[in-house]
């Protein structure tokens, strides 16, 4: 009697899962890079950029644990306007390496050619240092380096793949972590907007 109810039951479970369980075990390898400036007066500016290499392994169709290594690089050229400083330019340039790894979740059908997605997960930051460097009218100054403890923070981040073959795409989103550890007052937040390509294998 109970295995009458038990075979149409597993039967309808079979039915539901099978179509997400056979697109399991896909791995998608991808390549993404950063890219800004912002101006912030005359002969002072933002300029920051970084290159990301990513692995993921699909379980379900929609759902992937994603490890990403990240490098990059910031600076910051700041020009006097005050003729009668000592100082006339100051230069700080950050470098960084991240390693990350995270849950990513993709909305809409396989088939479809733009699905969003969403991701969430932890950065480590393998390295972290700052450059600060001061210029006078007699040229460059002594340069000072700060260097940030490597740490475990959270991240998130969300985009959009474009689909152009079966196994080729197109992706664009934003990442977002901590600057450093949660116990570290007060908390901030880095972010990049990236674009890149992947690959299904």
């Amino acid at each position: 009697m109970r295995s009458r109810f038990l075979l149409p039951i597993c039967g309808l479970l079979f039915g539901y899962f099978a179509p997400v369980v056979s697109h399991a075990g896909v791995f998608e390898i991808g390549a993404s890079g950063t890219y800004r400036r912002s101006v912030i007066a005359a002969d002072s500016f933002d300029e920051s950029k970084s290159l990301t290499g990513s692995v993921s392994y699909y379980f379900t169709e929609a759902s992937a644990i994603e490890l990403s290594y990240t490098d990059g690089t910031s600076k910051r050229e700041i020009v006097a306007n005050n003729p009668n400083s000592l100082v006339t330019k100051t230069v700080t340039n950050l470098t960084y390496r991240t390693l990350g790894l995270d849950f990513v979740f993709t909305l809409g059908p396989k088939e479809a050619t733009l699905r969003p997605y969403l991701k969430a997960g932890v950065n480590y930051i393998l390295e972290k240092r700052y450059f600060d460097q001061t210029y006078t009218a007699a040229g460059p100054q002594e340069s000072t380096v700060t260097e940030d403890p490597a740490a475990l923070v959270p991240s998130g981040g969300a985009g959009l793949t474009l689909r152009l073959s079966q196994t080729l795409s197109l992706k664009f989103g934003i990442d977002a972590w901590t600057s450093r550890p949660l116990n570290s007052k007060p908390v901030t937040i880095d972010y990049a907007g990236r674009a890149g390509i992947s690959w299904l294998l």
